[in-house]
């Protein structure tokens, strides 16, 4: 952003856009995780930058970026906090990252997702992600192509967990709200981490909800940073001007 030369190398894992900003370049990259762009740079998480020649030509950069990326039908943008000023007018919600080291197996009522199951699993799908119940078959057998993911399921909530080399991602825990405080939330989450006890040396997952954060931390979780997230599908964008 000062004018000196912008430094691109590891960019090879990342998506990119270029922007002409009052007559000046510009550019974007961005990492693709599923539903997910990720455009963070914290240390050793580099997923993600944008670059500059003013400062004040980030804000267009940004605008543009999650322009695009709506437009693309990206569900989700993720931001390093220190991008936050550039992305204010999107009112970002705060993400929390918590791990946890060596997960053990417990006892749990949850099981597979299963032919007998699917139905309730798909109107809990649609009442989860806000969607028709055909959009949630179609991303039901997105998750189930995958061989990454794994959905769990409990009479009245679900469990969506994705394994990713020797580090496990609780993707999505979901409980209906007529089925809340009855302990449902933990049994999720000990059939989660039971599915990954002996496979993975640690486990992570993203959470905006102090609740959320304040249950996680009962099985050992620890906050290790937190992030910005935009939820594209919640916005009416017009698609940007890009080169």
């Amino acid at each position: 952003m000062n004018g000196s030369k912008p430094e691109l190398a590891d960019t090879y894992n990342m998506h990119g856009i270029s922007i002409e900003v009052g007559g000046r370049g510009a550019w974007a990259f961005y990492t693709d995780e599923g539903d997910t762009a990720r455009v963070v740079s914290e240390n050793e998480r580099r997923q993600g930058m944008m670059i500059a020649t003013r400062t004040e030509d980030m804000f267009e950069v940004a605008d543009c970026l999650v322009r695009f990326l709506a437009a693309a039908k990206k569900p989700w943008v993720v931001f390093s906090v220190d991008m936050g000023r550039f992305i204010r007018a999107y009112d970002p919600i705060t993400l929390m990252r918590l791990t946890l080291d060596a997960p053990k197996a417990y006892d749990h009522r949850g099981v597979p997702l299963s032919k007998s199951s699917r139905k309730d699993a798909l109107r809990l799908f649609s009442e989860y992600y806000d969607e028709s119940m055909l959009q949630s078959l179609f991303r039901m057998r997105r998750l189930k192509a995958d061989g990454k993911y794994s959905i769990y399921v409990v009479d009245g909530g679900f469990a969506i967990t994705r394994l990713e080399g020797d580090t496990g991602l609780i993707y999505d825990i979901y409980v209906t709200p007529s089925k809340q405080g009855q302990g449902l939330g933990s049994e999720l989450m000990k059939c989660a981490l039971t599915s990954f006890a002996g496979r993975v040396s640690s486990v992570y997952l993203h959470t905006s909800y102090p609740r959320a954060k304040r249950l996680y931390e009962k099985f050992g979780f620890k906050a290790v940073y937190s992030q910005l997230g935009i939820r594209l599908d919640e916005v009416s964008l017009s698609p940007p001007t890009t080169k």
